[in-house]
């Protein structure tokens, strides 16, 4: 295994067979292996071998998958925090490691199966992983491969592609950001607009708002997403708080697909069952399909309110129906209840512009009432706010100048600390936290610096989302918008990342769905309050 190790990192170095690519937008694989001129491959130093010995040299799946991972090297550690759902993986391995990092790129899904890294790979499923993992053009010759396994020339091969093409990009690389694809581009549009069947029914501005959808999406990043104008108006509608509606965040990360990214608490998405990542395939038996928007789709689950709508919902490989009952969606970026008189519940249900001021008139309330001796914090479902927001409710509850966050973003670090705001001492006070798979980014930033400062705050029921991604949203003439990674987030105490991974409770307590939908019992707060 040692040796073979070295074989793969020196193939990966290595450029011996040339292929033209630069003068070949597509190669086809079986043209590309058959024996080429007699080249000889340097292996170990003072070893040579020839084409010919590299294709009796068979491959497994583990060797395929950590060869795949070495091309990409310049990755924020946080790659390393994920926890991987594939069965079988020795922790602290290499074939743990490289599949870390073809996950958090988005190369690999990240699924409960086994890859049985011990079989030898087949050469049409390892020219198949080539095109998705390094984006390349190869048309397939399935039948010539389904029928051998991938060898070290097969590694040769894809090594020099893919050298090629970054030679042809760098090459080609002007102030056209098309290209050399520039005639291509308006050559298919032209032809889609005067010669299709259904030339009459296509939309000019729909081709352009998919095609640049769709360079949103080749980012691998399923936060930056391009809004077209209507798309973008719902998105801001979205943020105002007060819409008629079943009370969920949803997107579209592909066609067909309608995710439910978060259900509000206490509205009817979440009380008649909705989780997170729930994908809606019909409405009201209406099926989605490859041509309809995001907003179309929101447009046939919205109004009127105390009305039902008939939802087709895939979960966990099965689907079912869910009649939802829509209402007048009404959030409050921060609610402050007192279940009791000693207790305090503080449910912050995004961190939004202005939630800092709530949340600082909700402490100075607790400052001055002696009788208050617990506070609950409750992020279930509060996935996104503002950076600002967060950091300037962590210094109210920090020590002065104390470090809180850490931003590393592309060219710089931008480092916070707590200013001179602090409220209240939280030593002096049970604290809980309430949290859920719905409870991401800033929430993840306050929890764990939190429990950085104070290790004796509980936090309570499920593991958070996962995801310490920095976006800016950037808007356009023409009423579209882009949302987009501009950073990412770590604790400054711990230095901690934890895309992929979240927060894990200190107590699991899952949430009964069936009392909380027929009178809105919470047996999570519950438990806060009781603790």
């Amino acid at each position: 295994m040692m040796k073979l190790n070295k074989i793969l990192s020196l193939v990966l170095l290595l450029i011996i067979t040339w292929i033209n690519y630069a003068n070949a937008n597509e190669i086809k694989i079986k043209a590309a292996i058959e024996p080429v001129s007699p080249n000889i491959t340097i292996i170990e130093k003072n070893e040579v071998i020839n084409e010919d010995r590299l294709q009796i040299i068979t491959l497994k799946n583990e060797d395929v998958f950590i060869y795949f991972s070495n091309f990409f090297n310049e990755l924020p550690k946080s790659y390393k925090y994920i926890w991987l759902k594939y069965k079988f993986i020795k922790e602290q391995s290499e074939i743990e490691n490289a599949l870390k990092k073809l996950v958090y790129l988005n190369k690999i899904d990240n699924t409960n199966s086994n890859l049985q890294l011990n079989k030898e790979m087949n050469a049409f499923v390892f020219y198949t992983l080539a095109n998705k993992i390094l984006s390349l053009d190869l048309i397939i010759d399935k039948e010539y491969l389904i029928n051998r396994n991938v060898n070290l020339n097969d590694l040769n091969i894809i090594n020099n592609i893919y050298n090629n093409k970054k030679i042809s990009e760098e090459n080609n690389s002007t102030n056209n950001i098309l290209w050399d694809k520039k005639d291509i581009f308006n050559e298919v549009y032209n032809t889609l607009l005067k010669e299709h069947y259904d030339h009459q029914t296509i939309k000019k501005d729909d081709i352009i708002y998919w095609a640049i959808e769709w360079l949103a999406r080749w980012t691998n990043d399923i936060h930056t997403v391009y809004f077209p104008p209507i798309e973008s108006k719902n998105f801001e509608d979205s943020l105002s708080w007060e819409y008629e509606w079943i009370g969920s965040y949803v997107e579209m990360t592909s066609p067909w697909e309608v995710k439910i990214t978060s259900p509000i608490p206490w509205w009817p998405a979440e009380k008649y069952g909705l989780k997170w990542w729930d994908i809606i395939t019909k409405v009201n038996w209406k099926e989605v399909k490859r041509e309809n928007s995001l907003v179309e789709v929101v447009s046939w689950i919205k109004w009127p309110a105390w009305t039902y709508v008939k939802l087709s919902v895939y979960r966990n490989w099965e689907e079912f129906e869910l009649d939802v009952k829509r209402e007048k969606i009404i959030v409050k970026n921060l609610e402050i209840k007192t279940p009791n008189s000693n207790t305090y519940n503080i449910q912050i249900r995004t961190f939004w512009v202005w939630v800092a001021s709530e949340f600082r008139e909700a402490l100075t309330k607790i400052k001055n009432d002696s009788r208050v001796n617990k506070i609950i914090i409750d992020l279930r479902n509060n996935w996104w706010g503002y950076l600002n927001e967060a950091t300037d409710m962590l210094s109210m509850l920090i020590d002065e100048w104390e470090k809180t966050a850490i931003v590393k973003y592309d060219w710089v670090n931008n480092n916070y600390y707590s200013s001179w705001e602090w409220i209240i001492d939280l030593n002096k006070y049970k604290v809980i936290i309430l949290q859920n798979s719905g409870t991401a980014s800033a929430s993840e930033i306050m929890i764990w610096t939190l429990k950085d400062y104070f290790p004796n705050i509980i936090t309570i029921w499920e593991n958070t989302y996962g995801k310490w991604s920095v976006q800016a949203l950037k808007e356009f003439q023409d009423g579209s918008s882009l949302k987009y990674t501009v950073a990412r987030w770590y604790t400054w105490k711990t230095m901690t990342g934890i895309d992929w991974i979240g927060f894990k409770p200190d107590l699991e307590l899952e949430l009964d769905i069936e009392a909380y939908k027929n009178n809105l019992s919470d047996n999570q707060l519950e438990k806060a309050i009781n603790y």
